[in-house]
């Protein structure tokens, strides 16, 4: 039976260590990963990648070798059901709400590049990896892999001809960490009336008692009943904070979720806040950020979209651009990929005329708005991915502030709470997190996985059983299927060029 080529993944695996400079310790070749390109990738084949520690950029993936790179990535999400705002997560939202309702913004840039930190540049290969994908043999294969239901939406059509960043732009959206306290309630002045000396309180008679005593002894002779109030009061909700907007405010924000790509209305004013965004704060030149940069890194995905199961209302599995649009002008884009656990936090820029307003915080808010939203009608959508937490490096512990946070172990890739690993990578940079001796990957690809990894070689799909004799290095992929994991082992299929 026929596999369906186009509803798989396909990725081409990149051979050898890839070593290059690291953008946190600023250390050359120190920054060492694996990497592969996806030219097209199904949501849940890339879910279960995330899980495991990998990441994409554009339509390269890279995985960090983290016993033996400078700065070990450790792959973080917060759980949004038990979502906790802080109290300057708490400021951010009401400076925002305050400048909608007012108009009147503080020029005092607060979100600066020296309070902030971006992901790590990587090298990406100058001439992506061509992909012929017409009249593929598929006869030799005789299991069909999970494809998608025939309603699935398709993938917008990427650009052609064009060679990928040398240099990687940054991954993650920028969020400054922002260490204000929140301004205390006025208290009500007390007016003292004045009283003549005297001798004080007949210590024969009673006290007075209170008012709100009196009123409850007058309730309960009239025979109301008086019940103790045991409901704790409950604190309000990230939704209650952001929705506390005035009807007459000066100032009208829209948010959108868009699919983008070349043709869509708004691409041109996106790369155009975009060059302005990375001019501006990370100081790039404009032949690192012009419109072909941009596509690449943030437009061009290798996520097949999808739409919810059931036919649950909502944007659907795959990638997008979050969209703010203040009285009807584009100021910030968060791009996402929705994915079946959860919401995942690619990159966020924004127009550094609004610097003052801490729009990356606000923009993270909203995105684990957008996750709990989502999570009422898909209750396993629960998670808000932030990429990486990168210990050693102080600027990035700001992503430990969404609580409540897990990191994944980089051996059993169990999710384990941040609290508890902080002192393991206090004492040594790379730290298996899972403290349990005897906990095992149970996603760890066995031999007869391995055999039936799927290939395209010479316009004919094959398992990797009927070729293992014949390569030169037959422990490949096993290596490789160690990295991807079990599951995608099953489902990822390799584009070979040579043997």
């Amino acid at each position: 039976m026929n596999v369906d080529i186009d509803k798989s993944s396909v990725v081409q695996w990149f051979d050898g260590q890839e070593k290059h400079r690291c953008g946190y310790c600023k250390h050359s070749d120190t920054s060492i990963t694996h990497g592969m390109w996806a030219e097209s990738l199904t949501v849940d084949d890339y879910q279960n990648l995330i899980d495991r520690g990998w990441r994409r950029s554009g339509k390269y993936c890279y995985k960090s070798i983290m016993d033996q790179t400078c700065c070990p990535l450790y792959t973080i999400r917060c759980d949004v059901v038990n979502f906790n705002l802080s109290k300057s997560q708490k400021k951010n939202i009401k400076k925002v709400n305050k400048f909608l309702k007012d108009g009147v913004i503080n020029k005092e840039t607060t979100e600066t590049i020296d309070s902030i930190e971006s992901e790590s540049h990587l090298h990406i290969p100058k001439d992506h990896p061509a992909f012929d994908l017409t009249n593929i043999n598929t006869n030799n294969v005789d299991n069909v892999l999970s494809g998608y239901s025939n309603d699935s939406q398709k993938p917008s059509t990427s650009k052609k001809g064009v060679t990928t960043n040398e240099k990687c732009e940054r991954l993650e959206a920028l969020v400054d960490q922002s260490c204000d306290t929140e301004n205390t309630s006025s208290q009500k002045s007390i007016t003292k009336s004045s009283c003549k000396e005297g001798l004080g309180a007949d210590p024969n008679k009673p006290p007075c008692k209170k008012a709100k005593l009196l009123r409850i002894e007058r309730k309960k002779a009239k025979g109301a009943s008086v019940q103790k109030n045991s409901t704790p009061v409950q604190p309000k909700t990230i939704e209650e904070f952001l929705e506390e907007m005035s009807i007459d405010n000066k100032n009208k924000l829209r948010i959108t979720v868009e699919r983008m790509s070349s043709i869509n209305d708004t691409f041109n004013l996106s790369a155009e806040l975009y060059r302005k965004y990375q001019i501006k704060i990370h100081q790039d030149t404009p032949e690192e950020c012009d419109e072909e940069q941009f596509f690449h890194f943030l437009v061009d995905s290798p996520l097949q979209p999808k739409r919810f199961p059931n036919n649950e209302e909502g944007p659907g599995y795959g990638s997008f651009h979050q969209q703010y649009w203040l009285n009807e002008k584009l100021i910030a884009v968060g791009v996402i990929d929705i994915l079946p656990k959860g919401v995942s936090s690619v990159y966020f820029f924004y127009d550094p005329d609004y610097a003052s307003l801490t729009l990356g915080t606000y923009g993270s808010l909203r995105e684990v708005e957008l996750t709990r939203k989502i999570q009422k009608s898909l209750p396993e959508f629960s998670y808000y991915y932030m990429g990486f937490y990168i210990h050693s490096c102080p600027k990035m512990r700001y992503k430990g502030k969404l609580t409540p946070s897990y990191l994944v172990c980089p051996e059993t890739y169990t999710w384990i709470p941040i609290e508890k690993c902080l002192n393991l990578l206090e004492a040594n940079k790379y730290s298996r997190l899972n403290e349990d001796i005897d906990a095992l990957d149970f996603n760890i690809p066995s031999e007869e996985d391995i055999l039936q990894i799927k290939i395209i070689y010479k316009r004919s799909l094959l398992y990797f059983r009927d070729f293992k004799n014949f390569v030169e290095d037959p422990d490949r992929f096993r290596k490789i299927g160690d990295l991807i994991g079990k599951k995608c082992c099953n489902t990822l299929i390799f584009y070979e060029n040579s043997w």
